[in-house]
């Protein structure tokens, strides 16, 4: 007897016994939906930590620090000797291959316009900043290196910033006053947002409570000369990430006389953070889906034991007539093996459909690929194999004289 002749006869088993049938397929459907709807949330969070990564600069983003210890007597160290424009020349000239150049110098004033106050961050950089961070003007146009060189009195409002300053007024071209000193507005910056599960705080929003202004304005206009509160720039590639990091780390120790005065940060250990996390969250969920497709197999093998002893003289009787015990083998195990594939499907399918459903009660985004599919499918299938061996053994070796007297 052939696949296709058990196939048949499988299917009309199916159909003849629907109780049956629906009662063995339950668990390998429960087990398949698990799979698919934990593993679509683990997916939809990689997906969404993935994506507030590449909000703040991508993978290739490389930024330095001051490493600031509790205790007061290194803190007073390393505030005395934070960087200079003038080792960042010196990072430029031994690092060739580093790109968008962002020093950056951070203050708390008050902006204010007409009658409205704002209190925020206010960053003097450098026109690279937009593509070291990922942050683009939205309207208007960002600074230039001519107003950096001229230290002109320009600046960037983030669209909070504009907001609480101006409402639904046009703000571009007017002034707003800074210790004093008026900015002309050139450009409001785009609205950064994003949102985790059920918290309604827009994770982003820090983004959007900035002011920019040139960094040559803050320090000839606004404070004098002041260390960097950070250096921000990006490498060529991905592979030059880690040595690019471990270099620069030796440098900036080189240049403060053997001293970890700063450190440099990577947003790709971010992401080694965010798959290493991933990876363990997929085994534990894998873990307690499995469960259910193991109870799944359990139903299976007891339900098609029964199904073998309810066939004995259907069995006795095919082997009389000739059939080898490799056929009832087949014919049992590929029945079996029709339950768990149909069964994982139907899961799949509904674990699929629930996902929207899911991810709106969770306010958790989920995701779903082929990969989870095929998981789901390879496991349902396994666990089919399994069970159903036991019974296609046990009824692969009966004896056709004692099953055909069998009452």
């Amino acid at each position: 007897m052939n696949i296709y002749h058990s196939i048949k006869l499988g299917l009309i088993d199916m159909l003849n016994n629907k109780g049956r049938t629906m009662i063995t397929m339950l668990g390998i459907i429960l087990g398949a939906m698990s799979i698919i709807a934990v593993l679509a949330l683990v997916q939809g969070g990689r997906k969404r930590s993935l994506q507030f990564l590449e909000e703040r600069g991508g993978v290739l983003k490389l930024s330095i620090h001051p490493k600031w210890s509790f205790d007061l007597e290194t803190r007073s160290e390393i505030a005395q000797k934070q960087l200079t424009l003038k080792d960042m020349k010196l990072i430029k000239q031994y690092f060739p291959d580093l790109k968008y150049f962002s020093p950056g110098i951070t203050k708390r004033p008050t902006l204010k316009y007409k009658e409205n106050t704002f209190s925020g961050r206010v960053n003097g950089i450098y026109p690279e900043y937009q593509n070291a961070e990922n942050f683009f003007v939205g309207q208007g146009r960002f600074i230039s290196k001519f107003d950096n060189q001229e230290a002109s009195k320009v600046i960037v409002l983030g669209t909070k910033a504009k907001e609480v300053l101006f409402g639904n007024e046009s703000a571009l071209g007017k002034n707003v006053s800074i210790e004093n000193t008026n900015f002309t507005v050139i450009g409001i910056m785009e609205h950064k947002e994003m949102f985790w599960g059920g918290w309604k705080h827009n994770a982003l929003e820090w983004m959007n409570r900035q002011a920019f202004i040139p960094l040559n304005t803050m320090v000839k206009k606004l404070y004098g000369d002041e260390p960097l509160n950070s250096l921000e720039f990006q490498v060529a590639s991905t592979d030059l990430v880690k040595p690019t990091q471990e270099k620069l780390s030796v440098f900036l120790k080189t240049l403060r006389d053997g001293k970890e005065i700063f450190e440099v940060r990577a947003n790709s250990e971010r992401l080694e953070e965010i798959e290493k996390q991933t990876g363990k969250t997929q085994i534990i969920f894998l873990l307690i889906g499995g469960i259910s497709l193991i109870v799944g197999g359990i139903v299976i093998t007891n339900v098609m034991l029964a199904s073998v002893k309810e066939r004995m003289r259907e069995i006795g009787v095919r082997m009389a007539v000739g059939a080898k015990r490799k056929d009832i083998l087949i014919q049992f195990l590929v029945q079996t093996l029709l339950v768990s594939f149909i069964g994982g499907a139907i899961g799949i399918l509904f674990g699929l459909s629930l996902l929207t459903i899911l991810g709106k009660f969770l306010q958790s985004p989920t995701a779903a690929n082929f990969q989870m599919i095929l998981i789901a499918i390879i496991l349902a299938f396994g666990v089919g194999l399994f069970a159903g061996i036991f019974p296609a053994i046990n009824a692969s070796r009966s004896d056709p004289i004692k099953i055909l007297r069998y009452e």
